[in-house]
């Protein structure tokens, strides 16, 4: 009986869970004879597919054919450029054949494997493409040879209606495309691979052309159309891998490829430069004389050069050429190389714009998530600091960022939710929080409608670490945990349970809230779902209109049931012992995690010395970046330039005791030290419950988890051991132990994070930081490199010893010498030829010496890098040449990423201005076509102008918009500390509940002329003014205000207790600022302190009488006959310059206002002349000091200018002290210098300008002023 056996299918490109169908016949009574060979053969497949994972065997055949068809990309080319001889009539067996034919043959075996599969998943797959493209046509056919009657015009309708949709548009349309593009795809596939498959090699074999062989392989790149194939099969199957996804992402993919095109294209380039260079000279050279250039290669001199050597120099031309580096070496002579060089330019252009492109799009637009992360970051940064947050509190906020950005890539953790279309909405809501509801045991047979309800009055709040979530017998919401972990005990901590995500508590508060007596901690950074038990009784109330007892009568019982059911299993599996003997330390992980005492363990600078941001902690990570940078620096420089070998050592520098041994020696021990320190003192912080830990042993645990046995490798101080030794051949291992100290660079980059973070540095300027370092350090390993070519291959019988032939050395010499000896570097040249010098081993007084040369070495690294290309500097050996093609190609993606990173920086720190001033612009025109007046239209200039300087100080609702709401009451508690004692009606409050209102306060800010309240309107806040706010009040619509409120002053605090409406309208007279409680966190604190707010409610009712009166007298006062005249010519209760009614009185002030704009507007252009001055001739005249002779007249027009300017600066200090610095003095200020700018004169402005103003120089005393 026949049966089916399941085999996996070994094609590359099928997936994981394809089989194929297989039949076999039984178990049959006669053995068949196999060969011991096919044994073997079956026993290594099986073994093969046993010991290896799908996944394994998938990359090792995408892996071979890769190799490939990398093979064939990279040597046909080379082969056709390098020994491919047009010229050569004995066509000669060569070594280089030998080695490429037996490649050669492999290659194709693989790729006549892969053809046999491809061919069978040809077959299986044209039947298909051809039934499928049958039935399209046969439609089509029947549909215009079917006789149909004319439709009328409601059936056009109605076709019109159902015929236009997704589904008929794809069948009727983008199929038949899509199906004759796959069928012409494999043909054209099919075509390739028979065409690569001709085995046109056997051709020249035959007529024994042998030299033919490097040419027919062209055929070969036919296969080259499955390289993409390849790196997608590559991609896919380590698509759950994190480098995959991130190398797959938009932008990330697309930079990749373009490099890789570039990178191929510079190995092609090379290739057909070397070629034309062969057809004009032949493989030898010998159709070329040397002494006339008629090709590149003449010039280069590369007469009797290797193959290496010919690749190194046109792979060096090639990188520099589409690099778009113009030095003058490797250039085109014929009109074919000049052709060729102009096409591979333009190519050049092509990819480095489309390198800057992709670089400026992973920068300004993939990355504008994580911009306007940064950006949010600083502004919350420097509002912080602007108000002296505490730094432990600034740390809280920034590690809940980083937090909200790891976990949800936004601020907002259901930002993605709000960007979904509305019937997505819907059923993630369902799926996501419905299900959640159903988890509850008396909700779980509720109708889905209900369900949703409850879905929708959801709320998702965040905790940190520490955060107290509900209080017994006070809690009336029930918490859903999304993320995250909480601890829920008793009151004392007895009896602690763990809930992580997707568990939830207090699930009884929703019945009866009384009879929850547990308290809930986070433990980490945690989301929860919140459902408010009056959500929940609106909900009950609208959905069981009239039933709502019976129902909540049902649920009670439901969850009595449950919980005794829950009892009842907990005493058949023996858990109530544990429950009532456990303790909160059951909960706690291994690691004893010791919180700080912010009582007892705070030091003289508010943290224990070992605690992370302490004021030694700093201290300790700037030494130890210092320290690490140095040895940066130090370790390449030493490795090249110090520690030469014997016969190689052209500076004989001495290894004594100096300056940087000292300094090494120094940074080991400090380093030292650090390694003992983060092994047993230096605590560190837990990134799950956020708290410092502090024991010893856990903290060399987590050391030895994060780079402990490094530090240690990299701290050894062999190489300072190697260099006490005597002089000998150990002094050259003395290097290679001391590269092991480079190790530690990898902490450069969180020890900059750190310290950025504690001095409050913008992203901005870190970015800056860590592009300058990173560049920096990277010329100076790139420099030291180059130098380190220089010693490559270097020939013992240098052209050391003719200092007269070595000075007449010329350019073609030293790269014929290098082309036959190996012995002619760029130092060389560089030494002898154009600097003019000797080496210090023939002359100890020789300006070259090692720091010299290192500065020569760096001076090219970074020229190159740049791309600026003055070609003083190139390269002549072929390590140089080989090291300068890959820095060249490098430096140029390396610039180009640079160049998108900066501009994105700089664009994003301009937006905000950019934004301003283009809203500026529009408004002009706006103005302008209106007509509206000028004084108007300065107001409203006025208004944006001050919305766009007050934006950061006013950043607190932004701040406090994203974070969880202790560390909203923290920072609002130290913000608005001063605004509670500015109500008297508090004064008898408790202390708890002014905790409370301290910490709901948020901060509002008010323009000149907005209405902050109308009259008649429900108080639903009520406000505090602070910083210097003005404020009109106006009573029973009067146009004249009747109380004027300041700073410290409060408003509708009363009405606000009482729930009644405001007694009268306020008006900014100016720029206000105030503290501002809303109904909706009021609330929160009158159920919690409903005692203190029913005594303030007492006394607001005698309050409220008193103030009305108060102002219905003023009223009173002001409707009278005398006054009158006197209050409707009064707008506001404060001075104001700008005043629309203008009398004789005033006139003098108008002219005093436009005469102070003038005196400004003249003074500040010529202090500009002034600085234009300074900064053009003072600096002319300190560069050009020594070759400067003024005659006696120039010599007195030059003190006298340089005693003006002095004598401007110094009233330029005065003025702005006493006259433009205060807005509301005259001229007169200047002599009685009653009031001052206090802002300039305690900053550090003052301090630099005064210091700039200081007659530090002797005019007689320069030899450029004497004549």
């Amino acid at each position: 009986m026949a049966r089916n056996k399941v085999r996996p299918r070994t094609d590359a490109l099928d997936g994981p869970n394809e089989v194929l169908l297989v039949s076999g016949s039984g178990p049959s009574s006669s053995a068949v004879p196999v060969s011991k060979l096919r044994r073997v053969l079956q026993q290594a497949v099986h073994s093969y597919h046993i010991h290896l994972s799908w996944t394994t065997r998938q990359t090792f055949l995408v892996v071979v054919n890769l190799f490939g068809l990398l093979y064939l990309f990279v040597t046909v080319p080379f082969r056709v450029a390098f020994y491919y001889d047009p010229y050569d009539d004995h066509h000669s067996w060569t070594k280089e054949l030998t080695v490429f034919t037996a490649i050669d043959t492999l290659i194709d075996l693989i790729a006549l494997v892969q053809f046999r599969f491809f061919f069978s998943r040809w077959r299986r797959t044209q039947p298909s493409v051809f039934s499928a493209t049958s039935e399209v046509t046969s439609t089509r056919r029947s549909d215009t040879n079917t006789l149909t009657r004319t439709p009328s015009f409601i059936e056009h309708q109605r076709q019109g209606k159902v015929k236009w949709t997704i589904a008929t548009i794809l069948s009727a349309s983008s199929m038949p495309e899509t199906v004759v593009s796959k069928r012409t795809q494999l043909r054209l596939e099919l075509l390739l691979e028979l065409v690569a498959l001709v085995p046109v090699e056997v051709i020249p074999i035959a007529l024994r052309a042998f030299n033919v062989l490097h040419l027919v392989r062209i055929t070969k790149l036919c296969r080259l159309y499955k390289l993409r194939r390849c790196f997608a099969r590559i991609a896919k199957l380590y698509s759950h891998r994190a480098w995959s996804q991130h190398l797959s992402s938009t932008g990330v993919d697309t930079l990749v490829r373009t490099i890789g095109v570039c990178a191929g294209l510079c190995h092609w380039a090379a290739c057909g430069y070397m070629l034309i260079a062969h057809l004009q000279c032949g493989v030898g050279l010998e159709f070329c004389h040397q002494d006339t250039e008629t090709s590149w290669v003449v010039r280069d001199r590369l007469f009797g050069a290797s193959v290496a050597r010919k690749y190194g120099r046109t792979l060096y031309w090639a990188s520099r050429t589409l690099v778009l580096l113009g030095y003058d070496d490797v250039t085109p002579v014929s009109n074919a190389e000049t052709l060729y060089t102009v096409v591979v330019v333009l190519m050049g252009a092509l990819c480095g714009s489309s390198l800057l492109a992709n670089f400026l799009f992973l920068f300004r637009f993939r990355n504008a998530r994580y911009a306007a992360y940064t950006t949010h970051m600083d502004n919350a940064r420097e509002y912080m600091r602007s108000r002296n947050i505490p730094r432990p509190l600034r740390h809280q906020v920034m590690a809940f960022f980083s937090y909200s950005w790891n976990a949800h890539q936004s601020l907002d953790g259901e930002e993605a939710l709000r960007l979904m279309p509305k019937h997505l909405q819907s059923k993630v809501v369902f799926n996501i929080k419905a299900s959640r509801l159903k988890q509850v045991c008396f909700l779980t047979k509720e109708s889905i409608e209900f369900t949703n309800m409850l879905a929708l009055a959801l709320v998702r709040r965040v905790y940190s670490p520490g955060d107290q979530i509900i209080e017994p017998k006070i809690n009336a919401e029930t918490f859903f945990v999304i993320r995250g972990k909480v601890v829920v005990s008793a009151f004392n901590g007895s009896n602690a349970k763990e809930f992580s995500a997707g568990e939830f508590f207090a699930d009884v508060c929703l019945l009866d809230p009384e009879q929850y007596e547990q308290k809930a901690v986070a433990k980490t950074f945690c989301e929860l779902y919140v459902l408010a038990k009056s959500k929940f009784d609106e909900a009950l109330k609208e959905f069981y209109r009239g039933n709502e007892a019976d129902v909540r009568l049902r649920m009670t019982d439901t969850l009595e049931k449950y919980l005794n059911q829950l009892q009842k299993m907990q005493k058949m599996l023996g858990m109530q012992g544990i429950r009532e003997g456990g303790s909160r330390k059951m909960l706690m992980s291994s690691h004893s995690l010791i919180a700080e005492d912010k009582t007892t363990a705070e030091s003289v600078r508010g943290i224990s010395w070992q605690h992370p941001g302490s004021y030694f902690s700093v201290l300790w990570d700037t030494a130890r970046l210092a320290a690490i940078v140095y040895v940066a620096f130090e370790v390449p420089y030493f490795a090249v330039f110090i520690t030469m070998g014997d016969e190689a050592d052209i500076f004989m520098v001495q290894q004594d005791v100096s300056l940087r041994y000292v300094l090494t020696v120094l940074v080991e021990v400090l380093l030292g030290i650090d390694l003992f320190l983060r092994a047993r003192y230096f605590s560190y912080l837990d990134p799950n419950v956020m708290l410092n830990v502090v024991q010893p042993s856990l903290i060399f645990e987590n050391y030895k988890a994060n780079g402990f046995y490094i530090d240690l490798v990299a701290w050894l101080p062999v190489g300072l051991v190697l260099d006490f030794l005597p002089a000998g051949t150990i002094h050259g291992y003395s290097a290679i132990f001391r590269l092991l100290r480079m190790l530690r660079i990898r902490l450069i980059p969180s020890l900059l994070a750190n310290l950025a973070d504690f001095y409050g540095l913008s992203s901005k300027l870190q970015t800056v930081v860590f592009l300058v370092l990173g560049v920096t350090l990277m010329l100076h390993v790139v420099g030291c490199a180059w130098f380190q070519m220089t010693l490559i291959e270097q020939d013992s019988d240098s052209l050391l010893g003719d200092i007269a032939t070595m000075s007449a050395l010329t350019r073609p010499e030293c790269l014929e010498q290098a082309t036959k000896f190996q012995n002619c570097t760029w130092v060389i040249y560089d030494c002898y030829s154009h600097i003019g010098v000797t080496f210090p081993v023939e002359n100890p007084e020789s300006m070259y010496q090692a720091p010299f040369a290192y500065l020569r070495s760096l001076y090219w690294a970074v020229v190159t890098l740049t791309a600026v290309g003055y070609g003083d500097i190139v390269a002549y050996s072929t390590a140089e040449s080989y090291f300068a093609a890959f820095w060249i190609f490098v430096g140029g993606i390396i610039n180009f990423g640079v160049v998108g990173a900066m501009s994105s920086t700089i664009s994003n720190a301009m937006a905000p201005h950019h934004h301003y001033m283009e809203k500026i612009n529009t408004l002009n025109h706006v103005l302008e076509r209106m007509e509206v007046s000028e004084h108007l239209s300065g107001e409203i200039r006025r208004f944006y102008h001050q919305q766009f300087t007050g934006r950061k100080q006013c950043y607190e609702s932004q701040l406090l918009s994203n974070l969880p709401d202790q560390l909203c009451y923290k920072i609002s508690s130290l913000l608005h500390s001063e605004a509670v004692k500015c109500i008297p009606l508090f004064n008898s409050a408790s202390t708890g509940f002014l905790k409370e209102v301290t910490g709901k306060f948020r901060h509002r800010s008010y323009q000149n002329g907005e209405t902050i309240c109308l009259e008649g309107d429900v108080c639903r806040k009520f406000f505090v003014f602070l910083h210097n706010s003005k404020v009109n009040l106006f009573f029973r619509l009067r146009k004249a205000p009747v109380r004027a409120l300041c700073n410290g002053d409060s408003y509708g605090v009363n009405e606000f207790l009482l729930r009644r409406p405001y007694p009268a309208t306020i008006r900014a007279a100016a720029h206000v600022q105030a503290s501002v409680m809303t109904r909706e966190q009021f609330d929160v604190i009158q159920r919690k302190f409903a005692k203190d707010v029913g005594d303030m409610k007492s006394k607001a009712e005698a309050l409220v009488i008193v103030d009305q009166n108060r102002l219905e007298r003023i009223v009173a006062n002001l409707e009278k006959l005398k006054l009158q005249p006197h209050s409707m010519h009064t707008p506001t209760l404060f001075y104001q310059r700008d005043n629309a009614l203008i009398t004789k009185g005033t006139q003098q002030l108008v002219r005093g206002i436009h005469l102070r704009e003038s005196l400004t507007t003249v003074w500040n252009a010529l202090v500009t002349c002034w600085n234009v001055y300074n900064a053009f001739f003072v600096i002319f005249r300190v560069c050009f000091h020594s070759h400067l002779h003024f005659s006696s007249g120039t010599n007195t027009a030059i003190w006298a200018a340089d005693i003006c300017c002095d004598i401007f600066f110094a009233l330029d200090i005065y003025l702005r002290l006493y006259y433009f610095g205060c807005p509301d003095v005259g001229l007169e200020n200047l002599i009685e210098r009653k009031e001052v700018d206090k802002q300039y004169r305690r900053s550090s402005t003052l301090k630099w300008d005064i210091l700039a103003s200081l007659p530090l120089y002797t005019p007689f005393a320069s030899g450029s002023l004497t004549a």
